[in-house]
């Protein structure tokens, strides 16, 4: 009868510790829209995506980068689109 008791109360403590706050190292990404007023902490950049831009004009940008925290955030930008003349 012990031995049932250990090990429902093993199998217990398994499940309520993996229900627990996640490990110290482990981030979940913050997303945010650029207002431009702010410096950006980018210490890398994970992934930048652009839509397609056949025209001049605004265009919306993503970009995935980690700070030199190690906190991986998520920003949403509005750029120029490449048909534009920059002169």
């Amino acid at each position: 009868m012990r031995y049932l008791f250990i090990a429902v109360l093993s199998l217990l403590s398994t499940f309520a510790a993996a229900q627990g706050d996640p490990a110290a190292g482990a981030t979940t990404p913050v997303n945010q829209a650029d207002d431009y007023s702010e410096d950006l902490d980018i210490a890398k950049a994970v992934r930048n995506t652009n839509a397609a831009s056949t025209t001049c004009g605004p265009v919306k940008g993503h970009v995935v980068y980690v700070d030199s925290q190690g906190v991986r955030h998520e920003l949403d930008y509005v750029r120029l689109g490449d048909a534009c003349q920059h002169g």
